[in-house]
């Protein structure tokens, strides 16, 4: 494909049809990343939905060469846990289409959208940014960003076990127990979601506890309850803490375990209940069919969960850079 003979075109979301051209377009910027992580099309169907602060029509673009789907971009606004209201600039590319200004193609739409969002909410703008993501070997995708005004504020890291073996046997804190969780249980899945979202609004970022969040989260192929660990306080029948666990299949075919929503309560932190549980749900995905584990991490989290993780045999495959720009700031560079 030659970088003169074809030009971008940026078109509007056609709905579930273009769910396995969004996923491949995801799956090839991922593994031009390095991270095992893939997505299915029936994610894409959960996921868009179910969206929140986003417009299929108007906030969405697919971005084609030659008829041939390379990209997309997706804008969405959410209030995040620091109280700034965040613009979020969602975009992927295949590697093969960088050459061809798709993301500065994509970009330009979404500042334009952005700037359209905001108009019409005066009044909730105090401190509002823009928020950009990129992921750490993509160097030109950063250069794009930081040309129109991003900067780096956050990094995040994919981390891997390479291997289930050796994994350490760590009890809960007296007083705690791991019960499982049925499936069908509506109740019992809708209080893990709900703890979900109290435990992460004490951390970076936004947390989404909509109505549309929660349609996500159990329609999601990724919720599979059978196999999280939930460490409940035996004297009150609380939650103290939990994983969501789930399997998945990573870019070489191999069986994932995806220890992933660690979850802690105020009340049960610094006492231990992530190590043992992290432990318990290394175990789980084994037993399950794993021959891996993964998960993602804030590496600037204040609990220091990278060195948490680390401690236990998890190693960083993959980075994610989370880019800022004030909203005000004008115009777009290629």
């Amino acid at each position: 494909m030659a970088a003169t003979s074809v030009a971008v075109r940026l078109r509007h979301y056609r709905g579930r049809a273009d769910h396995p051209a969004m996923a491949a377009v995801s799956n090839a910027a991922s593994a031009f990343a390095g991270t095992p992580h893939r997505i299915t099309p029936e994610s894409y169907d959960v996921d868009y939905a179910n969206l929140t602060n986003s417009d299929l029509e108007r906030d969405v673009r697919i971005a084609e060469l030659d008829g041939e789907v390379v990209g997309y971009g997706r804008v969405a606004w959410a209030d995040r846990t620091s109280g700034e209201r965040s613009f979020e600039t969602i975009c992927h590319v295949t590697p093969e289409a960088r050459d061809h200004g798709v993301g500065t193609a994509l970009l330009a739409f979404q500042l334009e959208r952005v700037a359209a969002l905001a108009a019409g909410m005066p009044n909730a703008l105090d401190g509002a940014i823009v928020a950009g993501y990129v992921f750490g070997r993509d160097e030109r995708g950063l250069g794009l960003l930081e040309r129109n005004g991003f900067a780096v504020v956050r990094r995040h890291a994919e981390l891997v076990r390479p291997d289930l073996d050796g994994i350490p046997e760590i009890p809960l804190p007296d007083g705690l127990e791991i019960r499982p969780i049925d499936p069908h249980d509506g109740a019992a899945v809708r209080r893990a979601f709900d703890v979900d979202t109290e435990v992460f609004h004490d951390h970076w970022g936004d947390v989404d506890g909509s109505d549309a969040a929660w349609h996500r989260f159990k329609a999601s192929p990724d919720i599979q309850p059978e196999l999280w660990q939930v460490a409940f306080d035996r004297a009150t029948g609380e939650i103290a803490g939990q994983i969501l666990n789930f399997l998945a299949t990573g870019g070489d075919g191999t069986t994932i375990g995806w220890t992933e929503s660690i979850a802690v309560r105020r009340p049960y932190r610094r006492r231990g209940v992530a190590r043992a549980l992290l432990a318990a749900s290394l175990e789980r995905v084994r037993v399950a069919g794993a021959t891996t584990a993964a998960l993602d991490v804030d590496t600037a989290n204040e609990n220091q969960a990278l060195a948490l993780y680390e401690s236990l045999g998890f190693r960083k495959v993959a980075e994610q850079l989370e880019l800022h720009r004030p909203l005000g700031f004008g115009g777009t560079r290629a």
